[in-house]
């Protein structure tokens, strides 16, 4: 009981501030904007998914045993309900709103993507800290928190002409951030590695859904080139936050 407060702790530093911070920047980033860059906002935020995309698939990789068939079905069972389950979440909502379908809802799928993506950073920081390894839940903590301030430009970016509330802000940031501390909690018991591939998974899959529907923005959007240099930003930014772990890791260990 005396770990769960520093491990809620340790969750909002790496995740929730981070989020919201991010957010923020990107609001008034993209306030100071023209409506000329919106193509340029969009790309960013496809670029910072693909990145995320494929760094969760690396992760679930690594836990998915070669000779372990049930690792493979909780790793493509958890894929397929990230990916086609979002597919029909979109298909109803827009069968119930076909006069005006939710203009926040790509945002908010961003934010429950990156969540679940979260979650298993909390579980990366979490296991360190229990297992007595501070230099490495410190620096876990502080190359996620360079991370998911990047990720607000992402929920942010897909929002285009809309502008979220100051409500969706609170809701998108606890969706997107708030998973982390879950994931720290979660990991002070023992936890099976094919939970860890099943939410690695899961958010690979709503990741994939949210970078298709990013895509079909681009290319109907009359700015294509700005969108691509978004796109190379947003991977930038996520490669180089990631060379400032690997430099951190170093020198701290």
């Amino acid at each position: 009981m005396e770990t769960i407060g520093p491990l809620i702790g340790l969750g909002a530093i790496a995740g929730l501030f981070p989020i919201y911070l991010g957010i923020i920047l990107a609001l008034v980033i993209a306030k100071a904007m023209s409506r000329a860059w919106e193509g340029y906002l969009t790309g960013i935020a496809t670029g910072v998914l693909v990145y995320l995309f494929f760094d969760l698939m690396h992760e679930a990789v690594e836990f998915t045993g070669a000779t372990d068939p049930l690792s493979w079905v909780a790793f493509l069972g958890s894929l397929l309900i990230g990916f086609v389950g979002l597919v029909l979440i979109e298909q109803r909502q827009q069968g119930r709103n076909r006069t005006e379908p939710s203009k926040l809802f790509l945002p908010y799928m961003i934010a429950l993507g990156m969540g679940l993506h979260n979650l298993g950073e909390g579980l990366a920081i979490g296991a360190a800290y229990m297992q007595g390894e501070w230099v490495l839940s410190g620096v876990l903590i502080m190359g996620f928190a360079l991370h998911n301030g990047t990720e607000g430009f992402a929920i942010i970016g897909s929002a285009g002409k809309s502008r979220p509330s100051f409500k969706d802000i609170i809701l998108m940031g606890l969706i997107a951030g708030l998973p982390t501390c879950l994931g720290t909690l979660i990991s002070g018991f023992a936890v099976s590695y094919y939970f860890t591939i099943m939410f690695f998974a899961l958010a690979a899959g709503s990741l994939l859904y949210v970078i298709f529907s990013l895509t079909t923005i681009f290319y109907t959007a009359t700015r294509r080139v700005q969108s691509a240099y978004g796109v190379f930003t947003g991977i930038s930014l996520m490669f180089l936050t990631a060379m400032v772990l690997q430099i951190v890791s170093g020198i701290r260990t």
